[in-house]
């Protein structure tokens, strides 16, 4: 059913499209023999001035009405020539295959294996009105849950502007940009502290040539198209200072430093856990989400610096949660708290310029006819990062269950590291071929994806061994 629907929305945008550009068409050449008329007639003083003027107005009027479409930026679009509305149809598509090291299991026994997979295949409408008025709405069609953005947006003034709908909380650097433009195949193990899409509104803006920014939200807390259930609502803030970003200095314009936090009570609630990248068929999770009730703080600082074609970025994020009444006689527990933090560098090895958010434009798009070839623009890309949980309660990275310790201790904590060294490669700026290496290291040595060497696992069956695996990762990814 959602490939008739995806379809029958794309057949009914051109069609619209091609019959507003050949109505538009035809005004600009009516116009066009209009003027020539009018002029004409007045030089032969057939009409008067008066009557020109009112002509030559009459025409502007049924000009403003007609519509144009064509392609923009490589997105399709139909909008009236005043400009006060305009639809545009934008989509990605990412084809994905990953694969684990031989013989590695998950926790409870399933084999890890490679797969081929549709990552992301998404399609979105945006729309703009009156110049200060946007809409997106934005359905993937891999997903469960397949409305991601949709919101209104309403740009009052560049200091104040105010969303509401379902959109990314302002939380993290790696997380707020969209898949398009991250610098490896998949975020980080450290993303699994961030916020993703919720339901709320938010007010925003920026000062001093974006200098300064600002992001204050409130959201439902619950994620994406899931439902409240309590009446307490998050709150999120985030503050990004780029002072140098309208200046010309080669060195410094590409720099910002931001920080961020969201805070709220849950009355049901579950810990952020972790995970290695790789979306395989049955992903590795080193730490199984805690139950949690009560308040959830997550804070963090970022950096990014942008030279030229060289980037580095830089993310530190804490997550805690509460556990009050969860332990033995309805006692409160210490709160689970997850530390994280990533580094990475890239650099175009073919000289572009590197941009924050946004696609990567060859110097010399390849291109596969006699006379036209080119190299396209090639990048090189490395990443270390740390997640670790930790509290001063026991804590299971089996399965959660208080009662059956891994190992027979009173607690079980795990954490990993991992460094990611990836290759990627724009044929032009809508396409992108993406090739990760990981390896990962193991706190816990019962917590590994060699812990388990039977098909099915208990925590007691769990084993000591060596402390490292790796995957690895690509992807083919094109949009407009």
């Amino acid at each position: 059913m959602r490939p008739i629907i995806l379809f029958a929305l794309i057949g009914m945008l051109v069609g619209l499209g091609m019959g507003s550009l050949s109505a538009f068409g035809q005004e600009i050449q009516e116009k066009s023999v209009l003027e020539q008329l009018l002029d004409l007639l007045s030089q032969r003083g057939q009409i008067d001035r008066e009557q020109y003027h009112t002509l030559q107005e009459k025409a502007k009027r049924e000009q403003a009405s007609a519509f144009q479409a064509g392609i923009e930026d490589g997105r399709p679009f139909v909008r009236s020539t005043d400009g006060n509305f305009q639809v545009e149809l934008g989509g990605r598509l990412q084809v994905d295959f990953d694969a684990p090291e031989a013989g590695t299991r998950l926790l409870t026994g399933g084999r890890l294996a490679s797969q081929f997979l549709i990552r992301r295949a998404r399609l979105e409408v945006a729309g703009r009105f009156f110049q200060w008025i946007n809409l997106l709405i934005e359905t993937d069609f891999s997903d469960s849950k397949p409305l991601e953005d949709a919101y209104l947006d309403f740009g009052f003034l560049p200091e104040l502007r105010l969303r509401g709908g379902q959109f990314k909380e302002p939380f993290g650097l790696e997380e707020l940009p969209s898949s398009r433009h991250i610098d490896f195949v998949e975020r980080s193990l450290v993303n699994e502290l961030a916020p993703k899409y919720d339901t709320g509104v938010m007010v925003y803006g920026n000062f001093a040539q974006d200098a300064v920014s600002y992001f204050l939200g409130g959201f439902n807390g619950s994620g994406q198209n899931k439902e409240d259930n309590n009446s307490d609502k998050d709150l999120a803030a985030r503050l990004v200072l780029a002072p140098f970003r309208a200046s010309t200095n080669f060195w410094l314009k590409g720099f910002q430093l931001a920080g961020g936090l969201t805070w709220g009570n849950q009355s049901t609630s579950q810990s952020a856990r972790g995970r290695t990248e790789a979306r395989l068929p049955d992903r590795f999770v080193f730490f199984a989400p805690q139950k949690t009730r009560g308040n959830r703080l997550r804070y963090g600082v970022d950096l990014a610096w942008l030279v030229g074609p060289a980037a580095v970025k830089f993310e530190y994020d804490i997550q805690m949660d509460d556990r009050r009444g969860l332990g033995p006689g309805g006692r409160n527990l210490d709160k689970v708290t997850a530390t994280g933090w990533y580094v990475s560098a890239t650099y175009l090895i073919t000289g572009e310029q590197k941009r924050l958010s946004a696609p990567v434009v060859p110097i010399h798009p390849f291109a596969p006819i006699a006379g036209k070839f080119g190299l396209g623009a090639w990048e090189l890309g490395i990443r270390y990062a740390e997640l670790r949980f930790r509290s001063d309660d026991p804590v299971n990275f089996f399965d959660g269950n208080l009662t059956k310790i891994p190992g027979g201790g009173r607690t079980a904590e795990n954490g990993a590291e991992a460094l990611t060294g990836g290759v990627s490669w724009y044929p032009n700026e809508r396409t992108r071929l993406m090739f990760n290496w990981t390896k990962y290291w193991y706190d816990n040595p019962l917590g590994t994806p060699f812990s388990c060497r039977l098909t099915k696992c208990a925590f007691g069956d769990l084993q000591r061994s060596h402390d490292t695996s790796w995957e690895f990762l690509s992807r083919l990814q094109i949009w407009f």
